[in-house]
């Protein structure tokens, strides 16, 4: 459902015959698979003509645990409008879930893929 979600509200930002694809999946560079958190809600709009993207991430261990992330900024064709931004940490708790709220900094913005890693990833 919440897949679907995203699809509608990415659909809604204007993303046509394109916006199938659009999945937390496929929004998502994951640097290793995390073992405890679980980016499980995602939503795009606009907002004064600055995409704004929503993400949900939940620690679904009862222990704190660390990630990282950044957000590459894209135009509607797929190329970045915007320099690589550092890393930013996370620090989750127990059984939490934390909500972030990511603001594209140009209007050139339309799209975006988020690279998230995590402390504790599985091992292959």
């Amino acid at each position: 459902m919440k897949k679907a979600l995203l699809i509608i509200g990415l659909c809604a930002l204007g993303y046509g015959a394109t916006c199938a694809a659009d999945t937390i999946e496929s929004k998502v560079d994951q640097m290793g698979t995390a073992r405890y958190l679980k980016i499980d809600e995602m939503s795009a709009r606009t907002d004064n003509n600055l995409l704004v993207v929503r993400v949900g991430i939940t620690n679904t261990d009862d222990r704190d645990q660390k990630a990282y992330y950044r957000v590459r900024w894209l135009d509607e064709s797929g190329d970045a409008v915007w320099d690589d931004e550092p890393w930013k940490p996370l620090l989750f708790h127990g059984d939490q879930k934390q909500h972030l709220k990511l603001v594209a900094p140009t209007v050139k913005a339309k799209d975006f893929k988020i690279e998230f890693s995590a402390e504790a990833n599985w091992r292959k």
